[in-house]
C-alpha cells in the first residue's frame, strides 16, 4: 500500500484545456408526481449561435458549373465582378482559368468594347473599367480612368503617386507608360518607375538587359495603342449614357405635363418662356420614371410652381404694355421736338420724358384701360410748361456741380496756400486769452456765390466744361480723376485734354449725359427696349451732370482766347463770341519761310477750336499763350483758303454739298431716326444724305424736316480731329534764335537735301524744344 503524500500534488500543465464537469440535471416531478430529470442551466453558459434562415438562391452552389456558367454568361462584367467578392465558393470558381469563358461571354454584352489586352487578365479589365474606386486609396466615385498607365486614380492620390521627373528619367523614359499632365507635361505612375529602375539594376553588366530594354518599349507601345482604342470607347459610352439620361428626364418631363394638364395647368404651360422651362426644375430633370407613386408626392411642389409662372406671366405682359405704352408717349415727344426744328434750347430725351408725373400716372393706367395718343392730349397741350420747367431743374443740377466745384477747388487752395503755425506763438495767444481755444481748430467757411452770380459765372465763355467719359483719367475710372492724381500727370510731362471743350448753353446737350456705354450683355438686359440705342450699343439714361467737370486749364486757354479777340473775360458769353466768330492765329505754330526772313505761315482757328488746340498742342504753362486776332486782307485770305480746303474735301464725300461754303463738320443727325432705337451718331453732311437715300429712301431731302443740327453744335458729338482747315501767310519780324535762310554763290536759295525731313519733324513736334522738356519739366531734376 503506497503511503500519502502529505502535500497535494500541482496538476500537470500539458497544454490541453481541462474538460468541463457534466451538466447536472436537477430531479422534478411532473403533475402526476413522477419524477423528471430536468436540465439545469447555469447563468454564464452559452447559447447556441443563431443561424440565418437560408435564401433563396442557397442552392445556386449546388447546380453544375455548366448550368452556372450559362447564367453568369447573361450578366455584365461589372455583376461577375461583385459576385466574385460575395463568397468564397464564387471567387475559387470565378477566378479560375477554366471559367475564363465567362468573363468573355460577359464582356461581350457590352457593345463595342473592345477585346481585353494581352498584357492583363479579363478580371482586371472588368475592374479597371467598370469599378469606380481609386486603386490606391480605394476612395469611390472615381469616373475617369487613366488607360495609358492602367489604373484608376483619385485627385488625392494623383498628387503622391504621379510623378513627371525623376532620376534617371532619359534612360528609362521610354520604358514607363506615362500619360499628359498639366501644361503638357509627361507624367509616370510611381511604381512603374521604381519596379523599372530596379529591373534594370539586376540586370546592369548581364546579357538580357537590351531585351528587357526591348521587352518594355513594345510594352509601352502596345500599351499606348490599346490606350487608343479604350479612349475613343470610353468616350462613346459616356456619349450614350448621357443620352439615356436624357431621354430618361425627356420622358419623365413629358408624363410629368400630361399629369399637370388633367388638372388644367395645360394652357399655362404653353406660355411658359425657355428660362423657366420645367425641364429646368428640379423635380423635372431626374433622369427617374414617374410613378404614381412619385407624382403624389411631388404634385403639390409642381402646382406651386405654376402657379408662380402664372404670376410671372402677368408681370410679363403687363411689362410689354407698358413698354408699348411708353412707345406711344415717346411718339407725342417726337412729333414736339420736330415740329420745334431747329433747336434753341435742349430738350428732353425719351427717359426724360417718359419719367415725367403725368406721362407715368398716363403709362401706369390699369390694364383694361386702352391707351392710344389721344390719351396724351392734354400732356401735348401742355408740352412747353413741362419742358421748361425740366429745363429748370437740369439748369439747378448744373448749378449744383459748379458750386460744389467751387468749394473743393477752394479748399485746394487754401490747403496749398496755408502756412504752418508756430506753436510757441499759439501757446503764448492763447495764454493770453486773445483766441478762443475751443474755436482755433475749427476751419474757416469759404465764400460761396449765390444763384443769380453762379448763373453769370456758368454763362461766360471763359467757364469750360468737360466730360469724365470724353477724357477719362489713365487707368482711373469715375470720378477719380478730380484727386491729386492729375497733378502727377501734369509733372510727367503734360496730360493733354482730349476732348472737345464744352460752353454753356450747348454743354446741357451733351450727349454724354443722356446715354450710357454698356457691354452686349448688358445691353440685351435693358428693361426697356424704347431706350435701346443699337450703334454703337448703348442705353438711353436720365439727364445727369454728374459727368461734366470745370475745366480750369482750359478756363485760362479760354481767356487768352478772348482777351486776343479784344473782349472783356468777366462780361463776355460764349453766345456772344459765337455771334463774333473771329479767327485767330496761333503765333506758337509759325513755320517760318525757308525763301524770306520775315515771313511765315500760321494756322487759323475759330475762338473754340483756339480753346481746343491750346489744350491739345500746347501745355498751358508751358509759356504765355500767343495769338493774333485776324482782320482785313488776312481775315479774307484765311476765309478763301478754308473754302479751298472744303472743296478738296467734298471730293471724298458721297455726295457734293449743294453749298460749297458749308461746314463739313460731323453735326447733322437723322430726324426720322430721332429718339429711336435706330438712331445713329452724328455724320457729315455728306454722309447724312447717303443715310436718308439708303435707309429711308428719301433722294432729296429738306434740312429741318429730314435731318436737322446737333443742339450741341458747333461743339460736335465727336471732336474734329483737325481743327485747323485754314492758315494764312504773316509778315513779322524771325526772332533771332530762328536761322536765316542761306543763300548759294549766286545769289539763289540752297536747296538743302534735308530740309523735307526737317520739315516732317516740325509737323510731328510743333512747338517741342527738347531743351524745354529737359530743362522746363520738373519731373527732370537738375544736377
Amino acid at each position: 500500500m503506497r503511503p500519502r503524500s502529505s502535500v497535494a500534488q500541482a496538476p500537470v500543465d500539458n497544454g490541453k484545456k481541462p474538460r468541463r464537469p457534466p451538466k447536472k440535471r436537477a430531479r422534478g416531478s411532473d403533475v402526476d408526481g413522477n419524477q423528471q430529470n430536468v436540465e439545469v442551466v447555469k447563468p454564464g453558459a452559452r447559447r447556441a449561435k443563431w443561424q440565418p434562415r437560408p435564401g433563396k438562391l442557397a442552392a445556386l452552389m449546388n447546380l453544375p458549373l455548366d448550368v452556372l456558367f450559362e447564367i453568369f454568361g447573361h450578366l455584365n462584367p461589372l455583376d461577375i465582378l461583385r459576385l466574385s467578392r460575395t463568397t468564397k465558393e464564387f471567387r475559387r470558381v470565378l477566378m479560375h482559368r477554366s471559367s475564363m469563358s465567362v468573363w468573355k461571354n460577359a464582356r461581350d454584352n457590352v457593345p463595342n468594347m473592345p477585346d481585353c489586352p494581352p498584357f492583363w487578365t479579363e478580371p482586371h479589365y472588368a475592374n479597371l473599367a467598370f469599378d469606380p474606386h481609386c486603386h490606391e486609396c480605394g476612395a469611390p466615385g472615381v469616373r475617369n480612368v487613366d488607360w495609358r498607365i492602367g489604373r484608376r486614380i483619385c485627385a488625392k492620390c494623383s498628387k503622391t503617386c504621379m510623378v513627371d521627373a525623376y532620376h534617371g528619367e532619359s534612360v528609362i523614359s521610354g520604358l514607363v507608360p506615362s500619360k499628359y499632365g498639366k501644361r503638357g507635361r509627361l507624367l509616370f505612375y510611381r511604381k512603374d518607375v521604381e519596379e523599372v529602375q530596379k529591373n534594370l539594376y539586376k540586370l546592369t553588366g548581364s546579357d538580357g538587359l537590351e531585351a528587357y530594354r526591348e521587352e518594355r518599349r513594345a510594352f509601352v507601345k502596345e500599351m499606348e495603342t490599346q490606350a487608343k482604342a479604350l479612349e475613343a470607347w470610353t468616350a462613346s459610352q459616356a456619349k450614350d449614357r448621357s443620352d439615356q439620361l436624357e431621354d430618361a428626364r425627356r420622358d419623365r418631363k413629358t408624363a410629368i405635363i400630361e399629369r399637370l394638364t388633367e388638372i388644367g395647368w395645360g394652357d399655362e404651360i404653353e406660355h411658359i418662356p425657355y428660362t423657366d422651362d420645367l425641364s429646368h426644375h428640379k423635380l423635372v430633370k431626374q433622369p427617374t420614371r414617374l410613378t404614381d407613386r412619385i407624382w403624389n408626392n411631388i404634385k403639390n411642389d409642381m402646382i406651386k410652381y405654376m402657379e408662380e409662372m402664372k404670376l410671372r406671366r402677368f408681370q410679363r405682359e403687363r411689362k410689354a404694355l407698358l413698354i408699348a405704352r411708353k412707345r406711344t408717349a415717346i411718339g407725342v415727344l417726337r412729333s414736339y421736338k420736330i415740329a420745334h426744328l431747329p433747336f434753341t434750347d435742349v430738350m428732353p430725351e425719351a427717359v426724360d420724358f417718359c419719367s415725367f408725373p403725368e406721362v407715368i400716372e398716363i403709362v401706369g393706367l390699369p390694364t383694361e384701360t386702352e391707351v392710344t395718343e389721344a390719351s396724351f392730349a392734354d400732356v401735348a397741350s401742355r408740352m412747353d410748361d413741362l419742358v421748361h420747367s425740366w429745363r429748370t431743374r437740369m439748369h439747378s443740377r448744373l448749378r449744383a456741380r459748379v458750386k460744389d466745384h467751387l468749394l473743393s477747388s477752394g479748399k485746394r487752395r487754401a490747403r496749398a496756400e496755408r502756412v504752418a503755425p508756430d506753436p510757441l506763438y499759439e501757446e503764448y495767444v492763447e495764454s493770453l486769452g486773445a483766441i478762443d481755444v475751443k474755436g482755433k481748430k475749427k476751419e474757416v467757411s469759404l465764400p460761396v456765390p449765390d444763384d443769380a452770380e453762379i448763373d453769370q459765372m456758368i454763362s461766360l465763355a471763359t467757364t469750360v466744361f468737360r466730360c469724365k467719359t470724353c477724357t477719362p483719367t489713365i487707368g482711373l475710372p469715375g470720378d477719380l480723376s478730380d484727386s491729386d492724381y492729375d497733378d502727377f500727370l501734369d509733372i510727367l510731362g503734360g496730360r493733354r485734354s482730349r476732348s472737345t471743350p464744352l460752353f454753356y448753353p450747348k454743354v446741357m446737350g451733351h450727349c454724354c449725359l443722356t446715354r450710357s456705354r454698356t457691354l452686349p450683355w448688358d445691353y440685351f438686359a435693358t428693361d426697356d427696349p424704347n431706350f435701346r440705342i443699337d450703334l454703337p450699343m448703348s442705353t438711353r439714361t436720365t439727364w445727369n451732370a454728374y459727368l461734366l467737370q470745370v475745366d480750369e486749364e482750359a478756363s485760362k486757354a479760354a481767356r487768352t482766347v478772348v482777351e486776343a479777340c479784344g473782349e472783356d473775360p468777366l462780361i463776355t458769353t460764349a453766345t456772344k463770341m459765337d455771334e463774333l466768330d473771329p479767327r485767330l492765329a496761333c503765333l506758337d505754330c509759325m513755320k517760318w519761310s525757308k525763301l524770306e526772313v520775315n515771313e511765315g505761315e500760321v494756322p487759323v482757328f475759330a475762338w473754340r477750336s483756339a480753346v481746343q488746340h491750346r489744350m491739345r498742342d500746347h501745355r498751358p504753362d508751358h509759356r504765355p499763350a500767343k495769338w493774333k486776332k485776324l482782320e482785313g486782307e488776312l481775315l479774307e485770305e484765311s476765309n478763301r483758303n478754308a473754302r479751298e480746303m472744303h472743296k478738296f474735301i467734298h471730293i471724298f464725300d458721297y455726295q457734293a454739298f449743294p453749298d460749297i461754303t458749308q461746314s463739313a463738320s460731323i453735326i447733322w443727325l437723322c430726324v426720322h431716326c430721332m429718339d429711336l432705337p435706330q438712331e445713329r451718331e452724328c455724320y457729315e453732311l455728306g454722309k447724312m444724305r447717303n443715310h436718308l437715300s439708303t435707309i429711308h429712301g428719301i433722294e432729296e431731302p429738306v434740312e429741318n424736316q429730314d435731318y436737322y443740327k446737333d443742339y450741341e453744335a458747333p461743339q460736335g458729338r465727336r471732336p474734329d480731329p483737325k481743327p485747323s482747315d485754314s492758315k494764312v501767310t504773316l509778315q513779322m519780324e524771325r526772332p533771332p534764335h530762328v536761322p536765316v535762310p542761306r543763300r548759294g554763290f549766286f545769289g539763289f536759295h540752297e536747296n538743302d537735301e534735308n530740309d523735307e525731313e526737317d520739315e516732317e519733324d516740325e509737323e510731328d513736334y510743333g512747338d517741342y524744344d527738347e531743351d524745354d522738356f529737359y530743362f522746363g519739366n520738373s519731373f527732370f531734376p537738375l544736377f
